[in-house]
């Protein structure tokens, strides 16, 4: 999956992360491919996917617009 080189580590919520996603110019963030294993899919905002890694405990972004 293609991610952002931007997490929510600590003690953020499920509706912080998804304000991150609403509110951050993602156009200026760095991508990557990366396997996670424990994720869970909460929503996708304007193209950006956000999750959660329950293995990890953090919040992460994917980049959901198909080129």
């Amino acid at each position: 999956m293609r991610t952002f080189d931007a997490t929510l580590y600590g003690s953020y919520t499920q509706e912080q992360a998804i304000e991150l996603a609403m509110g951050l110019d993602w156009m200026d963030v760095e991508t990557r491919e990366q396997d996670i294993k424990y994720k869970d899919h909460i929503t996708t905002v304007n193209g950006v996917g956000v999750w959660y890694d329950f293995g990890a405990d953090y919040y992460f972004f994917t980049d959901e617009v198909v080129a």
